[in-house]
């Protein structure tokens, strides 16, 4: 498997703190600020998995999960976002493609935990 991951939040700083912990598990990490840039991004490096906010300007991550969904079925794609505690938004998470949920602020053994539903 390609370890390659694309980690999409407008907070650099939540950004550099996945970028960190996936690059302690080897894989190579790029970057998106908002949602089209994810989608563009996506569709550039191909990567196994995908960490997505919900809240970012241009598009939001729910649409850009779903738009990467239909361009790719099997994409494994984790939400990371304060709105994953309300149920609704799991619930249009899952309906857009996401495969695992993380609700922000985490720390490595949560997102590590919740990283693993990916690959199950």
């Amino acid at each position: 498997m390609n370890k390659i991951a694309l980690v999409v939040d407008d907070a650099s700083y939540i950004r550099e703190d996945i970028k960190d912990i996936l690059e302690e598990q080897g894989y190579k990490v790029y970057e998106a600020s908002d949602g089209l840039e994810a989608v563009e991004m996506y569709k550039k490096v191909s990567p196994s998995v995908v960490t997505m906010d919900i809240n970012m300007p241009r598009m939001h991550g729910l649409k850009a999960a779903q738009i990467i969904t239909d361009f790719d079925k099997e994409a494994k794609i984790m939400i990371c976002s304060t709105m994953v505690m309300f149920p609704n938004y799991m619930k249009m998470g899952k309906e857009a493609g996401a495969k695992a949920f993380l609700s922000k602020p985490f720390n490595e053994v949560e997102f590590m935990n919740e990283f693993s539903k990916l690959f199950s």
